[in-house]
């Protein structure tokens, strides 16, 4: 068909920011995280799903009243289901929505590896992102000549891409490729709760996993708990990373492999097997990695880990008291 200007113009969706100067803030890349849960089941819901689910195996007939049951029977009939004591598919029922924002490229690759949850991305192929946020780590910010390169690269890129874009000979979806992994976008992230524990179960290795995902993980595992306090009956944040232990060090014939991310000397609650010191790529903890001018500095991840750990322990211990 034939262009035809006596139409209206369509609203495009997004804002168009031609010839507009990009505009960048730096954030720290843990205080920028947020974790909002946005959609959940209410725990009544929550109880009534796991309790028809477990006791319909042995009904004689479909009419199942949970109703006839107390709170901490149908409580502990759900703290059975998520601790696998009883059928575990009452968890595929009961799905959770949360709004996960200033996350870098790094973050939402791993996410989204988590194959099993449904996602709704901050589009990047036709908004315009030169205004969007970066993140620094906290060990390039304690170190000067690192941080201002860093901000010099990525202020540079971002005007790379906004000449490009401008010119309109290029696309927005070719120019930003040249931009830097550093720039923020928020995701919905939707899991059942089943899902929602492996996730929180794999993220939170301190190890293995980046400080951002470990603070992802305990954030979810906070905000699903204030709603189900069961929750915290079947997520521990002081057990060993078993993943890290059982794959640092194997014995193949007459060599010692590694089967998994040597980074790091193990941390204490991980430091239960024997090692080489020359077994990981780095001489010291993840602690100890904190940039030129930050040594001997307690990390903001260790002051937020043990914060949010004692907000989760407190959830579980008056979940605990109550039963």
């Amino acid at each position: 068909m034939p262009q035809n200007r006596d139409l209206e113009p369509i609203i495009l969706p997004m804002d168009l920011k031609f010839n507009q100067k990009p505009k960048t803030i730096f954030r720290n890349n843990l205080d920028a995280l947020k974790v909002e849960l946005v959609d959940a089941p209410t725990r009544e819901q929550a109880l009534d799903v796991a309790w028809h689910y477990v006791k319909a195996t042995w009904a004689d007939s479909p009419d199942i009243t949970p109703s006839d049951a107390g709170l901490a029977e149908k409580s502990k009939n759900l703290e059975d289901v998520l601790c696998f004591r009883a059928l575990p598919t009452p968890m595929e029922c009961l799905g959770f929505t949360f709004r996960l924002s200033g996350l870098s490229f790094q973050e939402v690759t791993h996410i989204i590896r988590h194959r099993a949850g449904s996602f709704a991305a901050q589009c990047t192929g036709d908004r315009d992102l030169r205004n969007d946020d970066a993140v620094i780590p906290e060990s390039v910010e304690n170190s000067p000549e690192y941080l201002e390169r860093w901000i010099k690269l990525t202020e540079e890129a971002k005007q790379l891409y906004s000449d490009m874009t401008d010119s309109k000979v290029i696309s927005m979806m070719d120019a930003r490729t040249i931009l830097p992994k550093c720039l923020t976008a928020f995701y919905y992230m939707r899991l059942n709760l089943k899902d929602l524990l492996g996730f929180v179960r794999q993220r939170q290795d301190i190890q293995i996993q980046p400080a951002a995902d470990n603070i992802l993980a305990i954030r979810m595992a906070i905000e699903a708990a204030k709603l189900l306090p069961e929750i915290s009956a079947a997520i521990d944040f002081n057990r060993p990373d078993m993943h890290y232990v059982k794959t640092f060090r194997i014995q193949e014939g007459d060599k010692w492999i590694s089967r998994g991310t040597n980074l790091y000397y193990p941390e204490p609650k991980n430091d239960i097997f024997e090692y080489h010191p020359d077994d990981t790529i780095y001489k010291c903890r993840r602690e100890d990695l904190n940039g030129t001018h930050g040594q001997g500095k307690t990390k903001r991840f260790t002051k937020m880990w043990k914060e949010l750990t004692h907000e989760f322990e407190t959830i579980k211990t008056d979940y605990q008291n109550s039963q």
